[in-house]
């Protein structure tokens, strides 16, 4: 790129400037470039939560058939560990914990990873606090709207997902017969506005000092 293109970057003029000479600007230095859309206003949001919920429904719908017990949004605050789960579920014949993160849409994977990883390490305490013994295995599990974009991801960075190994029928199978597994990912619709979370509530995880 040449010093006028930086300069003009740097000023904060980037008309005519394209999403690759800027993302190739970013690289030089060791920054992400982040594109945010909006469009008008608040509504954008209330799209993407509208997709995102359809997809929790739809995933929560499934497990309560395979017969889980979920609670959706449990919030957790733990010793500076903070989050919250989309989906937590609870499989009694196998004391299996699975703690479900859901996503329309793909963004940092990194940070949705690491977030996930901290979610699984306090398995223990957000099983406990929801009224739930002591799990015998905790498993994470993604559950990624059925669109080309979420499978093109995973198809690009293998070795980053490669903890979730029990993918689409795999993962669903599981669901049915829990056993010992690092990580799954299934697919749901985003169309499944008519679905609903049967006996679900949200749980608030109580604050611990640190």
């Amino acid at each position: 790129m040449s010093r006028d293109t930086i300069s003009r970057t740097e000023r904060g003029m980037l008309e005519g400037l394209t999403i690759g000479a800027l993302a190739r600007l970013a690289d030089a230095l060791d920054a992400s470039l982040v594109v945010e859309l909006r469009w008008r206003g608040a509504d954008l949001d209330r799209l993407v939560d509208r997709a995102h919920a359809a997809v929790q429904n739809a995933a929560a719908a499934r497990l309560g058939r395979a017969g889980w017990v979920t609670r959706s949004e449990v919030s957790f605050n733990h010793y500076g560990d903070r989050g919250r789960c989309d989906l937590l579920a609870w499989h009694p014949g196998s004391s299996s914990l699975l703690i479900v993160e859901v996503k329309s849409r793909i963004g940092d994977f990194q940070d949705l990873l690491g977030r996930l990883d901290v979610k699984v390490r306090l398995g223990q305490l957000l099983a406990a606090q929801s009224g739930w013994p002591q799990p015998a295995r905790i498993v994470p599990a993604l559950v990624l709207k059925d669109d080309r974009a979420a499978r093109a991801v995973l198809e690009r960075h293998p070795a980053i997902f490669d903890r979730y190994g029990l993918r689409g029928r795999a993962a669903l199978a599981w669901l049915r017969a829990p056993g010992d597994a690092s990580g799954l990912v299934w697919y749901e619709g985003a169309n499944s506005d008519e679905v609903r979370i049967s006996g679900a509530r949200r749980v608030r995880i109580g604050r611990s000092a640190g």
